[in-house]
């Protein structure tokens, strides 16, 4: 009987800490919900694939017709077609077709399509190299106009001096931010909510200190650990995977320092959210995995659904993995990241703005 009245007691003292109740079936559901929506997947018509038609004769419009049943083909000029590509980041190729193609083709004479490339959209990049094969094949019923003699594929990066990157790149910075954000989140809110356990929070608030040199004092020496430890995952990639890093490391540096400075901010509202200790890790594992899954750090953000990609614009892990792959893959200078670090600063300032008018011990 003693055992049974010890467990009604722990079970009421559970019942009664909804949030942690709350995390505990809302966790796991949205996680499964966001899996089940990126596996369901959208196939290959889903894949932006633009199409410059300089040719407008017969073999074209045959390839055209091949291509559309596989990918959502848009056809622009060149200067929309290389913006998609390698400034928009919402396409992961763009094919040429060139002008006298049918002429050539139909005398018999070899031409060359271009294909101009995003490597750091690899996954996508995949897809389009199985079209081609598959285009290959359904063209042979169309008189054969995608003949290997006759014409060739010249594919070129518009992006990166790679042609081809694998998971790798995807993965290493992907859980490295994750695991770093993780960092952030427990130990700034251990940090701050230690204080109630070591009764010194009365002293803190008593003290003539303002709360944002408190708050910003114990960040500062977080981002630090966090700024070494992102910048130790990554170099772990680069020497155990030959993972690049790319062109700048001021441009890397910068993206680092900018990152663990959003995540870090980000950590206050989690720890003016969970209100105690106890509901700490209940409710930051829940940041943790909506953030990752939304900000595509487990697969290629644009892989995910319309409303995924429309929801994770919001959160800081996205701006994050943005930067990591233009600084890494795309090979861009800091110049070119500075509109993004700037998204990281902001999403900073306004997280640790919002942190410090939320945020209270629980004692004072």
């Amino acid at each position: 009987m003693k055992l049974w009245a010890v467990m009604v007691k722990d079970v009421r003292l559970i019942a009664r800490d909804r949030s942690a109740l709350v995390s505990l079936l809302l966790v796991p559901i949205v996680v499964i919900a966001v899996i089940a929506e990126i596996q369901s997947g959208k196939g290959t018509q889903g894949i932006p694939f633009p199409i410059v038609n300089e040719d407008e004769g017969p073999v074209a419009n045959a390839l055209i017709k091949v291509f559309r049943e596989h990918l959502d083909v848009r056809l622009v000029d060149r200067a929309e077609g290389e913006r998609m590509v390698a400034v928009d980041n919402r396409a992961a190729a763009l094919l040429v077709l060139p002008a006298g193609l049918s002429k050539r083709y139909l005398t018999n004479k070899p031409s060359t399509l271009e294909l101009l490339t995003d490597p750091a959209e690899w996954e996508e990049l995949q897809a389009i190299r199985v079209v081609f094969l598959l285009a290959d094949r359904d063209a042979a019923s169309l008189g054969d106009p995608f003949g290997e003699e006759l014409l060739h594929l010249d594919e070129k990066s518009l992006t990166s001096r790679h042609l081809r990157f694998s998971s790798l790149e995807q993965h290493v910075p992907g859980f490295s931010l994750m695991f770093v954000l993780m960092s952030l989140i427990f130990s700034v809110s251990f940090g701050l909510r230690d204080e109630e356990v070591w009764g010194t929070s009365h002293r803190l608030a008593m003290a003539p200190v303002s709360r944002a040199a408190v708050l910003g004092g114990k960040l500062g020496a977080r981002m630090l650990v966090g700024i070494a430890q992102l910048l130790i995952l990554l170099g772990f990639g680069r020497l155990a995977y030959g993972m690049t890093l790319g062109d700048s490391p001021a441009a890397l540096l910068a993206a680092v320092v900018c990152i663990v400075f959003a995540m870090a901010c980000f950590s206050v509202l989690v720890a003016a959210a969970a209100g105690s200790r106890e509901r700490i890790i209940p409710i930051g594992l829940s940041a943790v995995f909506v953030l990752a899954a939304l900000g595509g750090c487990w697969w290629p953000f644009f892989n995910q659904p319309a409303w995924m990609q429309t929801a994770g614009r919001a959160v800081v892990t996205t701006w994050s993995m943005f930067a990591i792959h233009d600084v890494m893959l795309r090979g861009r200078t800091l110049l070119d990241v500075l509109p993004t670090l700037g998204v990281l600063i902001a999403y900073g300032v306004v997280s640790f703005a919002i942190g410090l008018r939320c945020f209270r011990y629980a004692d004072t």
